[in-house]
């Protein structure tokens, strides 16, 4: 799992909307619900709300909510997640003694859902789950996840249903919440890639320009971390490919090799494809610039971009927080590019965003509404990466996601594609 590490909090409360969103195995709805807790007193009232209402990716992600809706939870590990940030409104806020204050609100924001939850949820328009009300003594180690087990990541790994874990979907601990569902405009027109756009003079002549930036699972050092297996068997890929490679540093914590070939489409147009690739640290946290460095070059000039790895609860990607290690990104208002953001519930975090920063249809932007794996790359990118390279075709966005999910062999994340 691209895993979270660190609390990021959601601090900004707005209402957003942009362009539809195209899923394939996925639908975008409109969800809102009023939520209700007590917390301590000396407590920031946005960061307890923003806290409270994230706990809907764990109950999201329960196998037994997903099994509820009969999907296979060793298939599909969530029914969906919500776009962050969501729109707020404080309703209530007083002093109920002993230190404690309740907080109400009304929250309302977007979720992408998997096609058979959404099938139900918004046929019936309502549906109660519970939520925590004692936020401050709801965490519980034992209904977590063995690794990502800390009070920070308890809202996204917890699972209420877990065996000896009831506590937590009854007072005084939870409270009944009843969330409405409405369908919001989908895309129904299955829009084209340009991928002939993209791999034409897109500003860059003739080269088509690829970049992936893949980060570390845990060990930036071991030779069988999961980042570094799947970095290597992509680059073995493309030597079997036909790509010339070239290692252009060869640090064993931050390596970049190029592969580069040069095909001939049928109407006799050449075309150079280039791939450069980097392995290092991408946690926000980290005090090498490498990858803020190399990111900030690929969002302002590749065609395409990759990244694969963390996301770090949205902090990894994060604009102003890699702009303070390297300066303002200018984001190339003249490209047609594709972003494809491989990380964890980077729906969530990073569509919108990316969408914000650029021009309508100047970027399409694929991102997960659930959680990727690093084991599962290989197959992932070996499958879009084919896809980009067979340059005689211009496939729609439903043959391009439709494929790489088929890799998966049954198992979705979701994919989808953003600000089209």
């Amino acid at each position: 799992m691209r895993g979270f590490i660190t609390f990021f909090s959601l601090l900004v409360f707005q209402v957003y909307s942009f362009a539809a969103v195209f899923a394939p195995s996925a639908q975008e709805v409109t969800v809102s619900f009023v939520g209700e807790f007590i917390t301590d007193s000396q407590n920031d009232t946005d960061e307890s709300i923003a806290s409270h209402y994230q706990h809907l990716f764990g109950y999201f992600h329960s196998p037994t909510v997903v099994g509820s809706f009969q999907l296979d939870p060793n298939l599909v590990e969530g029914i969906g997640g919500p776009k962050m940030p969501m729109s707020v409104k404080l309703m209530k806020e007083e002093d109920v003694g002993s230190g404690k204050k309740l907080i109400q609100y009304k929250v309302k924001g977007q979720l992408l859902l998997h096609k058979a939850a959404a099938k139900v949820l918004v046929k019936q328009q309502k549906w109660q789950m519970t939520l925590p009300y004692d936020l401050d003594n709801f965490y519980d180690e034992k209904c977590t996840d063995e690794h990502y087990n800390s009070f920070g990541d308890f809202w996204y790994f917890y699972d209420p249903f877990r065996k000896g874990c009831g506590q937590l979907r009854k007072a005084p601990l939870a409270r009944p919440t009843v969330v409405e569902f409405l369908p919001l405009r989908e895309s129904t027109k299955d829009y084209s890639a340009m991928l002939n756009q993209i791999r034409g003079d897109n500003g860059n002549g003739d080269l088509f320009q690829i970049v992936t930036i893949n980060g570390f699972a845990e060990d930036t050092a071991g030779p069988q971390d999961d980042g570094r297996v799947a970095f290597e068997e992509v680059n073995e890929f493309l030597k079997a490919e036909g790509f010339k490679e070239t290692i252009l540093a060869k640090y064993k914590n931050r390596p970049v090799h190029r592969y580069e070939k040069t095909v001939t489409a049928q109407n006799g147009q050449e075309i150079k494809i280039q791939v450069t690739r980097l392995l290092a640290d991408t946690s926000i946290t980290s005090q090498d610039v490498t990858f803020a460095k190399f990111f900030k070059n690929a969002v302002q000039n590749a065609d395409v971009l990759i990244y694969a790895g963390h996301s770090g609860l949205g902090g990894n990607l994060d604009i102003p927080s890699l702009e303070e290690k390297v300066g303002e990104i200018q984001f190339n208002q003249t490209k047609k590019q594709i972003f494809f953001f491989d990380g964890c519930s980077s729906y969530s975090y990073y569509l919108k965003s990316f969408a914000d920063q650029k021009k309508r249809s100047n970027v399409d932007i694929m991102t997960n509404g659930l959680s990727s794996l690093f084991v599962t790359e290989f197959e992932v990118h070996s499958t879009f990466l084919n896809i980009l390279f067979q340059v005689d075709t211009n496939p729609t966005w439903s043959e391009i996601l439709t494929k790489i999910e088929s890799s998966l062999d049954g198992a979705t994340y979701l994919l989808n594609v953003g600000a089209l």
